[in-house]
């Protein structure tokens, strides 16, 4: 019998005709965490992509590969799928994101204390004033524009994983350990699973610290699941 988590995440995946040259077969996925490392350049990223666009039904990354299946073919529809990439908080700030997560009311306080405990190393406090996040530093008002990198990176993983409202989710994190600090890095899974205890994690990585807080036996090597045969 499937246990109610695995039934509500991704239990293999596989890929054929990556770039015209390799397949991918990745089975045995763990249903909580899967941290998936890799040299530059072997498909980490890709593969991500590809894995979020077949359960959004998206043909996006079709032209890097030839098929793609996968167990579940098709995730529950009370599973969201989230895709989560270092530099979209850059690129795009907080959003839509930002006032959902605030029309939430008392429920947003999760995602302030989460926000003072990891900025606490700059005496950052997170408050919301006149419907807005803001953060009071050494008696200064600074808004999300005056935040760091890292900061704001990480103020929207935590906006999205929030906003799944603990339903079960499956987030794609692609490299967070860019511009984030090593204590945060060390973080960032059990701030997830925190937000959201029901969330299957696949993050792709560089960095030894996101796993080196207990994670070590959820790290899956990319070559270990590349094959000539599906």
């Amino acid at each position: 019998m499937i246990s109610d988590s695995m039934e509500a995440s991704i239990r293999s995946f596989s890929v054929k005709g990556l770039w015209g040259f390799k397949n991918i077969v990745w089975k045995d996925i763990h249903p909580d965490i899967n941290i998936l490392v890799g040299v530059n350049g072997c498909g980490k990223s890709t593969l991500l992509n590809i894995m979020y666009d077949y359960y959004q039904a998206k043909t996006d990354t079709a032209h890097s590969y030839a098929e793609a299946s996968a167990d579940p073919v098709v995730l529950p529809a009370k599973v969201t799928p989230l895709l989560l990439h270092p530099l979209d908080a850059l690129l795009n700030g907080t959003g839509e994101y930002l006032p959902l997560a605030l029309s939430r009311g008392e429920a947003f306080r999760q995602v302030l204390d989460l926000l003072d405990g990891l900025f606490a190393g700059t005496a950052k406090k997170a408050g919301v004033e006149d419907g807005a996040l803001v953060f009071w530093q050494a008696g200064q008002k600074l808004s999300f524009a005056k935040l760091s990198t890292g900061e704001k990176q990480l103020l929207l993983i935590l906006l999205r994983v929030f906003l799944t409202q603990g339903n079960p989710a499956v987030v794609f994190l692609d490299e967070p350990e860019v511009s984030l600090h090593i204590s945060w890095q060390r973080q960032i899974v059990d701030v997830i699973r925190q937000l959201n205890p029901q969330t299957q994690l696949f993050i792709t990585s560089h960095s030894p610290s996101i796993f080196s807080s207990g994670w070590g036996d959820k790290v899956v090597y990319f070559e270990d699941i590349e094959s000539q045969e599906l």
